[in-house]
């Protein structure tokens, strides 16, 4: 294994992978500022993976020299590094470039900090086997109440919000935790998918489930409680809530155009734009009417006031029809209760 300071796998180290064994599972770890857990998340992968892709998103506590330093000798081991930070997204984009190099069935998707078990990638690789149709699997949090009392306050909150905007923005309105981060694309069907479009920042995994759901993809969510460890996380609260609105509502307006005008034009089309266009009319009409009367100081008759309220009131029930046709018609994203039932595991 060597270092590559221009993002490029080592050709050596690539050539290694491939012919030593077959890659049935490869795990993909960006590293930023995890040195002191880096080495303990490889060498838990390791246990269940066939090859492990580490990205050193210029980590400036050298996570990139510790991996080199420990698995020099180890084949299985690939280490990529950035010159300068581009973010997590684009880390795992220049795994998954390698990756794809190597042919594996699973992809898998580890975070340094040590909050994911890779214990739970043999269930991964279960269900994978198992459903021939699953194109992607992601961890949930939310199976278990105890979260609430794990969780810090202000994350929980945030990501009840951010998980609200992200179903709206992918159409899988029935996921219990969208942006948890620990997840799994089987292989030939990343392939196929545009993977180079995924976002370079923490906006990476709700891009990766907005580009699933145009194309109405099975997925599923498992339990997999995470693990809350001291060391910081490098998602700023600050540039989350300004940089990601912005995002959602933009892939949130793309999916709504690409799969009720272009893919196709339906009743939930039909409900949107005349409910639209009977709020707007109302609103308007009855803003105008009350500015008139504020001026004038005359009353309106009940009919005046009635024009306005019930087409803003049919507007806005066709607007919650044309909602509830889309959670209906939504691919759907199963839910599978599958804890580790080893000792020590289930906490």
């Amino acid at each position: 294994m060597a270092l590559d300071t221009s993002s490029l796998v080592s050709p050596l180290a690539k050539e290694q992978l491939v012919t030593s064994r077959s890659v049935t599972v490869c795990a993909i770890i960006p590293t930023f500022r995890a040195a002191s857990s880096i080495l303990e998340v490889i060498r838990s992968a390791l246990l269940v993976c066939d090859a492990v892709i580490v990205v050193d998103d210029a980590c400036p506590q050298g996570s990139g020299k510790l991996v080199a330093d420990a698995y020099s000798n180890d084949s299985r081991v690939v280490l990529i590094t950035h010159a300068a930070n581009r973010g997590v997204g684009a880390a795992m984009k220049s795994g998954i470039a390698s990756a794809l190099a190597l042919t594996p069935e699973i992809i898998v998707k580890i975070d340094a900090d040590g909050q994911m078990n890779p214990a739970f990638i043999p269930v991964m690789r279960a269900a994978f086997e198992r459903d021939a149709s699953l194109a992607f699997i992601k961890g949930s949090r939310f199976f278990d109440a105890r979260v609430t009392s794990l969780m810090p306050k202000t994350r929980f909150f945030g990501n009840a919000v951010l998980s609200l905007f992200a179903k709206a923005a992918s159409g899988y309105w029935n996921l219990l935790d969208p942006t948890n981060g620990y997840i799994a694309f089987r292989a030939r069907v990343l392939a196929l998918i545009p993977w180079q479009s995924f976002a370079d920042s923490y906006f990476f995994e709700i891009s990766v489930l907005s580009e699933l759901g145009l194309k109405r993809l099975p997925i599923l969510e498992l339990e997999m409680p995470t693990i809350y460890t001291d060391v910081p996380s490098s998602l700023s609260i600050t540039r989350v809530a300004f940089e990601f609105p912005t995002k959602l509502a933009r892939l949130t307006l793309r999916r709504f155009a690409i799969q009720y005008l272009v893919f196709d034009v339906n009743i939930g089309t039909l409900y949107f734009f005349v409910g639209l266009l009977l709020v707007l009319f109302g609103f308007i009409f009855g803003l105008a009417q009350w500015i008139n009367g504020f001026y004038t100081h005359l009353p309106k008759p009940i009919g005046t006031v009635m024009l306005a309220v019930l087409p803003f009131m049919m507007g806005f029930q066709l607007l919650l029809n044309a909602l509830m046709y889309d959670v209906q018609i939504s691919p759907k994203a199963s839910q599978e209760l599958r804890l580790l039932e080893k000792s020590g595991e289930r906490k």
